[in-house]
């Protein structure tokens, strides 16, 4: 399944080519009473929360032919194999790339699998949109929100056999998030 994920990611952000990865930090934050910490990318400008101490990091794509030239991540993946993915991607077109891949999840298109669900909604003032993909033994929930000249993509992936506990632990992560303005 972390396959499907990264599937996913590389085709919001176009083919990858020489990029350079920038560790920020490695198992952070510290779990409050409700079991939640608070995730904030070092240099992403959002934050989410969630129920597992995460990584945070930057990808710089140095290669100019590709779709994304920066990506930030906060992420964590528990040792059931399920894994909470927050990456706000920066298009070298900008608003053009970022509209052209929000296209193809709103549709369904060039996905690792055909969803079960697709789900048009708003994120305060912009578009986002729910995607529900089944493969194999695993799951995947996904929020992409465009943000202009971006897309942020949140993604729960997990073994099929967690699907109730997920399905509670998704609205919590996917509704934390928060974007500052650039």
């Amino acid at each position: 399944m972390k396959r499907l994920a990264l599937l996913c990611l590389a085709l919001a952000a176009g083919a990858a080519g020489a990029a350079d990865i920038k560790m920020h930090r490695k198992q952070a934050g510290e779990l409050d009473k409700t079991g939640w910490t608070l995730a904030a990318s070092t240099e992403g400008r959002f934050s989410v929360r969630l129920p597992l101490k995460f990584n945070d990091f930057t990808v710089v794509d140095s290669d100019p032919n590709a779709a994304a030239a920066r990506t930030f991540t906060v992420g964590a993946r528990s040792s059931e194999r399920i894994a909470f993915v927050a990456t706000r991607i920066v298009y070298r077109k900008g608003a053009e790339s970022a509209k052209l891949y929000y296209s193809r999840f709103e549709k369904g298109q060039d996905l690792p699998a055909k969803p079960d669900s697709i789900t048009r909604r708003d994120f305060g003032s912009m578009p986002a949109v729910d995607v529900v993909l089944r493969k194999g033994d695993d799951l995947m929930y996904q929020r992409v929100v465009l943000l202009g000249a971006d897309l942020l993509m949140l993604t729960v992936e997990a073994p099929k056999e967690h699907q109730a506990s997920v399905q509670q632990l998704v609205p919590v992560f996917f509704d934390s998030l928060q974007v500052e303005a650039r």
